[in-house]
């Protein structure tokens, strides 16, 4: 990854004034985001597909292991910058302080995603396989803070293009690294190689695109002691609960890899991803749905937005329920498309992740809205609660049941998070109902 001050020299500081940039429409950005973020988490999808069909599940197996591995600590250290960011309509802090703050955090994830993979004790082929998935993040991260500018303009048509470029590369390059070489460390090259080339030659014009529109607008990191606490302060909590997060989904997979090898973990990753895929939809309904639930609860319109948030449950049941008969219908026939003849016999698991598909879908939809009602306190402990329910029940089900036992635990964690976000959001419905008038 280059030097901080390598990457700053790179991207002057722009001082021309041009016309402004016209933000887009809600309707006109969430038409953009949707199919970039369908295309983007098809791609991801196909990366797994890929892995299966060359090197069978031991190679899925140690790209999982390397993912579940980076991605908890690159979430907690991106201390959720892009969300800042694009939500600091006062200009509290500017680019250069995201940038810098980005740059350390960046850094020190890499060199914590270093030490951990080898006190673990991951050596050869696996622990290259963590290293430059680390640098594939880190050139991600930056492109992340970028995208932060651009979804503060409110111009998610350069998000999304960059999103499906990534996408598109990052199955690409690693479809050719892996082969060609046959492994994981080529595999994993293609996508340091993809991410590093979409960073250079779509993210930062953009970036600079931006700036051409502000005078003064500087491109360059900066790294004020001050500014920078600001900053943590605002995004360290944040941090925590996506790690916890991230922590909820990883945790079945760690406990697969230790208690049932590494082609037991490809073949668990490849069938879970099915989640991932499935939330493309529910995120970005999600995305678009919280302003209107937010503006629905704070102007007084309680029944407005319990219709709403009923709605959306609804179709994210309907949805949920599909998923579940489209098992028994197709379900071996997809895995074998999909992933080798190797994953056929697995229809059961698929079976369970798609159960965990169906509910993940109910949390996402009601932390929507405990976010609209500001009921943020609550994310921590609700938070907690999932990782350890997770981890609970892959060390009870996981001795009888295997690999359907960490799926049960997939299930597991999210429907005590359902029941109590439910409760949380129901309460503070009726006691705004409640409220006398004026109040």
């Amino acid at each position: 990854m280059s030097s901080a001050s390598e990457f700053s020299s790179s991207i002057p500081t722009v001082t021309s004034v041009s016309p402004v940039i016209r933000p887009l429409s809600l309707r006109e950005n969430f038409a953009w985001t949707l199919p970039a973020n369908l295309v983007y988490a098809a791609c991801q999808w196909g990366i797994l597909v890929v892995l299966a069909q060359v090197g069978g599940k031991p190679l899925v197996g140690l790209y999982v292991l390397a993912a579940s591995i980076t991605v908890p600590i690159f979430v907690c250290h991106s201390l959720q910058l892009r969300a800042l960011q694009a939500t600091d309509t006062n200009a509290e802090f500017g680019f250069g302080d995201y940038l810098g703050l980005r740059l350390i955090s960046t850094a020190l994830a890499l060199l914590v995603t270093v030490g951990i993979a080898w006190w673990i004790g991951h050596r050869d082929g696996a622990w290259w396989a963590v290293i430059l998935l680390a640098c594939a993040k880190s050139f991600e991260s930056i492109s992340d803070v970028i995208y932060g500018l651009l979804q503060q303009n409110e111009r998610m048509d350069r998000v999304a293009r960059s999103k499906a470029l990534h996408g598109g590369s990052l199955l690409l390059g690693l479809g050719l690294g892996a082969m060609v070489t046959k492994d994981i460390v080529g595999a994993v090259s293609g996508l340091v190689v993809a991410r590093l080339l979409v960073l250079l030659a779509y993210d930062l014009p953009a970036a600079r695109w931006i700036a051409r529109t502000n005078t003064g607008q500087a491109l360059r990191p900066r790294w004020d002691p001050v500014v920078m606490k600001g900053l943590i302060a605002h995004g360290l909590p944040l941090a925590v609960v996506t790690l916890l997060i991230s922590l909820e989904t990883n945790i079945p997979r760690y406990l697969v890899d230790y208690q049932l090898g590494l082609a037991a973990l490809g073949l668990f990753g490849a069938v879970a991803a099915l989640i991932t895929a499935g939330g493309t939809f529910t995120r970005a309904m999600n995305q678009v749905a919280s302003p209107r639930l937010a503006a629905l609860f704070h102007s007084g319109n309680l029944a407005g937005f319990r219709r709403m948030l009923a709605g959306i449950l609804a179709i994210y049941l309907v949805l949920g329920l599909l998923g579940l008969a489209m098992v028994p219908l197709m379900g071996r026939w997809l895995l074998g498309t999909l992933f080798g003849a190797e994953f056929v016999e697995h229809q059961d698991l698929l079976l369970v992740v798609m159960l965990a598909a169906a509910v993940a879908y109910q949390s996402g939809a009601l932390t929507a809205a405990m976010i609209s009602i500001r009921a943020i306190r609550s994310q921590l402990p609700l938070r907690l609660m999932t990782v350890v329910t997770s981890l609970v029940g892959c060390v009870l089900l996981m001795p009888r049941w295997g690999l359907l036992g960490a799926g049960m635990a997939l299930v597991l964690a999210k429907v005590p998070f359902v029941v109590v976000s439910l409760v949380i959001v129901l309460r503070a419905t009726r006691a705004k109902l409640q409220l006398p008038e004026g109040d």
